[in-house]
């Protein structure tokens, strides 16, 4: 048996990916990720929505990473029948449609309540040429 001294963290993170049509304005982005996480988050002050508003749009990727990736996962995914290609498959198709993405993540000892908060919220939204998924609780 071992028995750990040090600091032990007990801490919870969630990632999240943001897809929208190509060339959606910054402002436009904005407003639609208030329009899904803002009525989820009423609860919290406007500063802690804007924050997490901040952090989504800050984090545009390189939609080679993005492809590179969901090559690897569907490499995967091939050699483990058990498991569902669904999701994978409905990301393909968004990045079929030429859009831009934005993903990262958050973590219940980061920046504020509200990113605390999605660490164990889990939610999924496509509409209109936008698509938002937060994975929390692990």
């Amino acid at each position: 048996m071992k028995i750990r001294t040090g600091f032990v963290s007990n801490s919870s993170s969630s990632s999240f990916i943001v897809m929208v049509s190509k060339g959606m304005s910054e402002d436009d982005i904005r407003a639609r990720v208030a329009e899904y996480v803002g009525p989820m988050s009423n609860f919290f002050m406007p500063d802690f929505r804007q924050n997490l508003i901040d952090t989504i749009v800050e984090c545009k990727g390189d939609m080679a990473d993005l492809e590179e990736d969901l090559k690897r996962e569907q490499k995967w995914i091939k050699d483990h029948p058990d498991y569902s290609t669904d999701e994978l498959d409905q990301i393909q198709n968004l990045i079929d449609k030429n859009v831009d993405y934005y993903e990262g993540g958050f973590s219940d000892n980061g920046d504020g309540a509200l990113q605390a908060w999605l660490c164990y919220e889990s939610f999924k939204v496509e509409r209109d040429g936008f698509y938002m998924e937060n994975t929390g609780g692990y």
